[in-house]
């Protein structure tokens, strides 16, 4: 099962970040695997995506590990129900950006907007990596890579704020990442819940969907985020 475990500072989220990159490693022996960990610009947390395969044996990351961390005010932890990973096509835009989408829906309209996002024939500069429910900070979350931030913003004006039962949408790019778990121990994570084929296109399988974005952020630095 995965799940994110969302860190808020008392005041400075640098010193968070540093203990999640410096501190949290992939131990075999525990009985949950950290895998990823994500700083978006406009969301002012450190996400940390787990796998665990019961969500009673995160508690032991939560008050062992991270509370070492005194920087932490609280912590707040999303489970990602019915997670779609998608195979990263081989032909993609250069260069390219990660992307954070929340959605926030009517419940009546949940099913609708989920089906409609794994269906939808993505264009070639934005392709989505997974699609979940998360019902936690927000209703659905995905993650996405684009060319621009502007393909991004507008892709949410004409295929998501216009459906029936959204409230709201928004989108943060993310500039910080950092991969806990092997590139194999990932990409079988990402196979396991791989469940949509792109018709007719080349995929990339070994492709690091985490840490590979990380440095054209670094190079256009942070955008705004809320659209």
């Amino acid at each position: 099962m995965l799940m994110i475990v969302r860190l808020y500072p008392k005041t400075d989220l640098s010193k968070v970040w540093s203990h999640v990159e410096t501190k949290i490693k992939d131990d075999p022996s525990k009985s949950f695997t950290p895998l990823y960990a994500t700083q978006t610009e406009g969301m002012m947390d450190v996400g940390v995506i787990v796998d665990v395969e019961k969500p009673d044996d995160l508690s032991d990351f939560i008050t062992e590990d991270l509370v070492q961390c005194d920087e932490i005010h609280h912590t707040k932890t999303i489970s990602l129900m019915k997670p779609v990973f998608f195979p990263i096509p081989k032909k993609r835009p250069e260069p390219v950006q990660r992307y954070l989408v929340r959605i926030y829906a009517h419940p009546k309209y949940y099913k609708k907007v989920y089906d409609h996002l794994i269906n939808f024939n993505y264009p070639f500069n934005l392709f989505p990596i997974y699609i979940s429910y998360s019902l936690g900070g927000e209703d659905i979350i995905m993650s996405i890579g684009a060319d621009h931030r502007e393909t991004v913003n507008r892709f949410l004006k004409a295929n998501i704020k216009t459906l029936d039962g959204v409230d709201q949408s928004s989108f943060y790019p993310v500039f910080k990442a950092k991969r806990f778990a092997s590139l194999e121990k990932l990409i079988a994570e990402r196979k396991k819940y791989t469940t949509k084929e792109i018709p007719g296109k080349e995929t990339d399988e070994t492709f690091d969907w985490v840490e590979n974005f990380e440095e054209y952020a670094k190079l256009t630095g942070a955008f705004p985020g809320d659209y």
